[in-house]
């Protein structure tokens, strides 16, 4: 055959295909169109949304910190009677119901006792037994039994007897949802800050699975991932999910927070918090270099019981206080306008009370330190100092210092135009990026501005140390990290990076707001002064001849610290000042020689009736037990500094928690884990009122794993 028949004969091939495909579509579309479009209707009606897998939230070292878990309404159904209908429905035997679920049957008791939370065990198995009974006469479809058990509950349930048994012979129905779980805690370990998801719809924007607050809230459009598209058909007797969209599950967000330090700072925190008796607390450790917050709690004490409530350090409005003098001697010595040697004469001695009336605020030191020079009014926290040098140099020019402020940069967050960027620009400073997006409840600092409304004559004097200005904590903690990071202000984060199966999406990388904030010289005068006041002056610390502290405060033996007291009266509701309680507060750095880390300790002393509140001794402590335990896991040292039982030691990996291991009523085997997730372990296993005592890795256990726990509180 030649190739022009072949030709041919492919030519009239490729035209009767293309016949049969246009009538294949115009008998869909025309003679069978309605029917196809009401099935499409149909369907859509029908289709139920299908939930994606939210993203997990990690520490830095790869420890789950939020993740996504199934839990399940468990379900009976009852509707067969005790003969087999034609529709095939389940036939449950009376006598099989009245065994297991009479007053102690083992249904009855599973129920009961089904919960590894005893809290949550609020039936007994009488009772239980009862309602299913109720249930079973009343041929109830759909019986809810349990309501949000967690999936190794659920696991353990359907180990117990009756529940082992096939679905089509015990009528067991399940309902499964993901729950948000924090191996952690639910109030602890950062919580705040990673934040919560909403459980139900509210309304709009309020939606369940979605982010509430948090990290959670902040990268909710990664971590939420997209809703598949699905439905229930029955295929060969049975229910059948079909699958229309898949659903595209979330991505993961990788926090900075080493949990190693987060253990240490919630613990420091909680325990003051608990000998001050104090109302909350909360606290925050920056890596110097880069500004990733290594850890960050926020406490509540409730009779003892300290949970965390909500992001204090990025939501909580106050006055600085003593911690905002540091800034004012800054730009007095920057601006030539004093030396550390300046002389200022407070009025006020040991033999002789005085204020300092600045148009007509009586302006008050807490203890006497008569003539002082600027270096020592930092030491000793002199506010009529501090008031007297700055109103001295900036009275009749008060907006210059207020320049000043805004040139350190640690204030501004805000959108900036673009004469404003052209400005940044010129004075090597680049925007700082807002808050918001990895803290959600995040409040711009406030301070006053030079023919504001609330602008007076007394607000300079204010202002200087550390009044009239309301600023939450992480605004102060990045000002001195700048100071310990040789004068660079960079901002502090939390969220590293976001991936997903190992793709990254979103990285973020230090911002450097100032690439200098004060001259070399300003800086070492700075840096003298902070340390001065942890060796001599309001941070100090003393000992008596038997080495017990007889004043605790920030000075350490093991570590150089360096830092800066503040107290500052807070607000009450009403606007006044009567039965607020204090902030106190300390913000530091160490070693103080070569700066590490930079963190804030800032304590509401509401309910504290020790004497006259203090952030050198109040918060100080918090801030020298973080930073000597810190040092010492982390300290470089050298074999020679090591005791000699330590250098034939292997160095010590931790190995992470198996939740699949647990068996509710045995020691699980938590050997090689850090005392979190020993934790974690212990009371998922059934353990309650575990206490826990310091922080490292669990070495040995006398309570082999495997044994079985006869005490195990039901």
């Amino acid at each position: 055959m030649n190739y022009s028949k072949r030709f041919v004969i492919i030519g009239i091939c490729l035209f009767l295909y293309a016949g049969f495909i246009w009538y294949q579509t115009w008998d869909t579309l025309v003679s069978h169109g309605d029917e196809y479009r009401a099935k499409v209707e149909k369907l859509q009606r029908e289709a139920r949304p299908l939930p994606a897998v939210r993203g997990f939230i990690f520490a830095e070292g790869g420890e789950l910190l939020a993740g996504s878990l199934p839990e399940y309404d468990v379900r009976l159904d009852f509707r067969s009677t005790t003969v087999p209908d034609p529709k095939g429905r389940m036939n449950i035997p009376k006598d099989t119901i009245e065994k297991y679920f009479g007053p102690n049957g083992a249904g009855s008791q599973a129920m009961a006792h089904a919960f590894s939370d005893p809290s949550r065990n609020t039936r007994t198995p009488e009772q239980c037994g009862r309602e299913v009974l109720t249930a079973y006469r009343n041929r109830d479809p759909q019986h809810l039994i349990l309501r949000a058990l967690p999936y190794l509950d659920y696991k353990r349930l359907r180990e117990q007897p009756y529940f082992d048994k096939k679905t089509v012979r015990n009528g067991l129905l399940k309902e499964e949802r993901a729950h948000r779980y924090r191996p952690y805690g639910e109030s602890r370990m950062a919580s705040a800050t990673i934040g919560a998801v909403y459980t139900k719809n509210w309304g709009e924007g309020q939606i369940a699975g979605h982010g509430q607050r948090g990290i959670e809230k902040g990268f909710d459009d990664m971590l939420a991932g997209t809703p598949g598209l699905g439905y229930d058909k029955k295929l060969r007797g049975s229910m059948t999910n079909i699958t229309i969209q898949r659903p595209v599950d979330g991505a993961n967000v990788h926090t900075t927070i080493d949990i190693e330090l987060q253990e240490i700072l919630d613990y420091e925190l909680a325990k003051r918090l608990v000998e001050l008796n104090a109302a909350q607390g909360w606290a925050a450790f920056v890596e110097v270099k880069t500004g990733k917050i290594r850890a960050v709690s926020n406490l509540c004490n409730n009779n003892g019981v300290c949970t965390e409530d909500y992001n204090h350090l990025f939501s909580d409005l106050s006055a600085p206080g003593s911690t905002f003098k540091t800034v004012s001697y800054m730009i007095l010595l920057e601006n030539g306008k004093i030396t550390p040697d300046t002389i200022v004469d407070t009025g006020n001695t040991k033999e002789h009370y005085a204020t300092f009336n600045y148009h007509g605020k009586q302006i008050r030191d807490d203890h006497p330190v008569g003539k002082v020079s600027a270096r020592k009014a930092i030491e000793q926290s002199s506010n009529i100092a501090v008031a007297k040098l700055t109103v001295g140099a900036y009275e009749h020019d008060p907006q210059s210092y207020l320049d000043a402020v805004n040139r350190i940069g640690f204030l501004d967050d805000h959108a900036l135009s673009d004469s404003e960027m052209v400005l940044l620009k010129t004075q090597n400073m680049v925007p700082m990026r807002a808050f918001n997006r990895e803290f959600p409840e995040a409040i711009r600092a406030r301070h006053r501005r030079v023919g504001d409304k609330w602008w007076s004559k007394m607000s300079l004097g204010q202002i200087s140390y550390g009044y009239e200005t309301d600023i939450p904590g992480i605004y102060i903690l990045q000002f001195y990290n700048a100071i310990a990071n040789n004068g660079k202000l960079v901002r502090p984060y939390i969220v590293d990076h976001v991936e997903k199966d190992g793709d990254v999406l979103w990285k973020q990388e230090p911002t450097v707001i100032n690439k200098k904030i004060c001259s070399d010289a300003t800086l070492r005068h700075v840096r003298e002064a902070l340390e001065d006041v942890v060796k001599y002056g309001t941070a100090r610390s003393e000992k008596n001849s038997r080495g017990l502290y007889i004043r605790e405060g920030a000075k350490s033996d093991k570590v150089a610290i360096a830092g800066k007291t503040g107290t500052a009266q807070r607000m009450n509701e009403a606007g006044g000042y009567t039965g607020a309680g204090h902030n106190v507060s300390f913000v530091g750095y160490f070693p103080a020689d070569n700066p590490q880390y930079c963190g804030i300790v800032v304590i509401n002393t509401k309910g504290y009736h020790g004497g006259n509140p203090g952030g050198g001794y109040m918060a100080g402590p918090v801030f020298r037990h973080f930073a000597e335990r810190v040092y010492a896991i982390r300290g470089h040292r050298t074999l020679k500094d090591l005791p000699a039982d330590n250098l034939s030691r292997e160095p010590v990996v931790k190995r992470s928690p198996n939740l699949s291991e647990i068996h509710r009523g045995q020691m699980p085997d938590v050997i090689g884990m850090g005392a979190s997730d020993a934790l974690m372990m212990l009371e998922s296993a059934g353990f309650h009122q575990v206490e826990i005592r310091g922080v490292g890795t669990v070495r040995n256990q006398t309570n082999l794993a495997g044994n079985i726990i006869l005490t195990l509180k039901q």
